[in-house]
């Protein structure tokens, strides 16, 4: 599996759910599930590489901003796999300029409150059920599956998102450098510190 077919899985379980992301990954589990072995692994791949890609200081900015005040290492991890189940065009987006999150529905439409944030933590681990479904093996399989290919799967090893640090409490450098998101959610995500 390539790029095109990775983010064709993604937009296939997209049209298929109407649009609604919250479906995306349960699509995305049982699609590879049909896929051979090695097209799993591909996936788990590109999955691990784009997520890897995302983990950047001005979008943990963006997420901080659009969950109101969350930011933890957690909540920006499931925060960049809820902007993979967006799509092609809004991952992609994202990367060139963050702020673009702003004309995104799914990010200005969180309220940020009981389990309304941009996260998706389902979409972790859709390649290893996939993997676990068709080989009937558990344990890590796909994970030594991509040792075996001499893969360094690189989630959680990065200790700092690349790019300099933006104080979230400051918000002039946060206008400076997410002006749309900082005008929308700056207040709000201000508010949840203070009664957090």
């Amino acid at each position: 599996m390539d790029v095109d077919g990775f983010w064709n899985v993604i937009g296939g379980a997209r049209r298929r759910c109407g649009g609604d992301w919250s479906g995306v990954p349960a699509i995305v589990a049982r699609t590879l599930s049909w896929l051979p072995t090695a097209e799993i692994a591909d996936f788990a791949q590109l999955h691990d590489r784009f997520e890897h890609e995302a983990y950047r200081e001005d979008l943990r900015a963006a997420c901080f901003l659009i969950n109101g005040g969350f930011d933890s290492d957690d909540v920006f991890l499931y925060f960049r796999n809820w902007l993979l189940v967006q799509g092609r065009a809004v991952y992609e987006a994202a990367l060139a300029d963050p702020d673009s999150l702003a004309d995104v529905p799914a990010a200005t439409a969180v309220t940020a409150t009981g389990n309304d944030v941009a996260d998706c933590q389902e979409f972790l681990h859709v390649a290893e059920c996939a993997w676990d479904r068709v080989t009937g093996t558990e344990e890590e399989g796909l994970w030594y599956e991509l040792e075996r290919r001499e893969y360094r799967v690189m989630r959680d090893r990065v200790p700092l998102p690349a790019g300099r640090p933006i104080k979230r409490t400051d918000r002039g450098r946060m206008f400076a450098a997410l002006p749309r998101l900082t005008e929308l959610f700056h207040d709000r995500a201000m508010r949840s510190l203070r009664t957090g």
